[in-house]
């Protein structure tokens, strides 16, 4: 097997610096691509850039602000610490918390690397409160900040910044310095540094193929040729009544380095097969939005005519290589669904639950009151 529907990815950008998000996507996607990171890389990326924060420009331990809301382990209320003021520096500059944040240093932390749920707080090693949430919550693929050492993206003359490979976060010294390259031997000292957008690791295998308008095509080869058109259903598509359009695309995703994921191989009762990572959402009989993982012998796949496929294997395995994915350039929950090996599945739109979609009804047999969907 050579690779997967799933890939690193930009998923947001430093929102106010641009003009329009679908133009900067494919530089942010380009700064991802030369700082891509596994999971295990990123939580440490988010654990420095929250060390960083707290020791350069928070200092002392009592410079908290409270949120009042309770923490799920009794430990009084949730306390966190601004990094800088939004209203002085609106531009987050030599800050290690985006502006999108508003400088919330444990509210960042916890949105990047955990889905939602109740939050427990702890103090940490140097004495600060450190928020959590259940391992059960942890997202497969947490989202990391990248720097540039402009707060502009569009810049010809912004240089991507990288944090020293070391990234030591447990004990000192703490180098919360930058370099110009990935080895950490060309030093940026005297430059400013922003957070130029948050990447995330995302999957489908190189050979799964992608309906696109001239027809089905390798979603490695769609990559390659940088395809400006995609095929998804229309709007008002029900599972009684499905439609497709052609979408533009809004990006690709593709990760810069091989590395090890877990995947599960769909075998259906016509023969159809799906691999694919295990947080890929795909679309059931019921209409619902739900991750491979949660799949079993007997659940149906819904194919591009209507039809349902009985899944006959469930295979979770590894995978070693690159994985890719790809986005509309629509955020219409259901014109964010394409076909995949003849099967209804979700784009990168829908990943890691960050809206809330995973297991809602996405294709109705019948008006569904809002008030009544999950």
């Amino acid at each position: 097997m050579k690779g997967l529907f799933g890939a690193c990815a930009t998923l947001f950008a430093a929102g106010f610096l641009l003009p329009g998000l679908a133009e900067a996507q494919p530089i942010l996607q380009q700064r991802c691509n030369a700082d891509s990171l596994d999971p295990v890389q990123a939580e440490r990326r988010l654990a420095w850039a929250r060390r960083c924060g707290l020791l350069t420009h928070v200092a002392n331990t009592g410079n908290w602000f409270d949120t009042y809301v309770p923490s799920s382990n009794n430990a009084g209320t949730l306390k966190d610490y601004a990094e800088d003021d939004i209203n002085y520096n609106w531009g987050g500059q030599n800050t290690y918390t985006g502006q999108s944040d508003i400088f919330e240093i444990n509210s960042s932390l916890v949105s990047k690397l955990y889905q939602s749920g109740a939050t427990s707080q702890h103090t940490d090693g140097d004495g600060f409160f450190r928020w959590e949430r259940l391992a059960s919550r942890k997202k497969a693929r947490p989202l990391y900040p990248t720097f540039g050492n402009q707060g502009d993206i569009y810049s010809p003359t912004n240089k991507q910044l990288f944090p020293h490979p070391s990234q030591v976060v447990d004990g000192s010294p703490l180098n919360c310095g930058f370099y110009f390259n990935q080895a950490g031997t060309l030093s940026a000292a005297g430059n400013n540094f922003f957070v130029n957008g948050y990447c995330e690791a995302s999957c489908y295998t190189p050979e799964q193929k992608i309906r696109f308008p001239e027809g089905d095509v390798a979603i490695v080869e769609a990559v390659a040729g940088m395809k400006k058109n995609v095929v998804t259903l229309t709007p008002d598509s029900s599972l009684d009544a499905i439609a497709l359009q052609t979408n533009k695309t809004y990006s690709y995703t593709a990760e810069f380095r091989d590395t090890e994921h877990p995947i599960v191989n769909l075998l259906m009762a016509s023969g159809g097969k799906l691999t694919v990572t295990k947080e890929h959402p795909l679309i059931n009989s019921e209409g619902r939005l739900v991750t491979a993982q949660t799949v079993k012998v007997g659940d149906e796949l819904v194919k591009v005519d209507g039809s349902f496929d009985p899944i006959v294997r469930v295979e979770h395995t590894t995978h070693f290589g690159k994985v890719y994915n790809l986005r509309p350039d629509t955020d219409d929950r259901v014109s964010n669904i394409l076909v995949a090996e003849g099967y209804l599945v979700g784009s990168s739109l829908f990943q890691n639950d960050e809206v809330g979609y995973v297991n809602r009804i996405i294709l109705n047999r019948q008006a569904v009151p809002a008030s009544l969907i999950p």
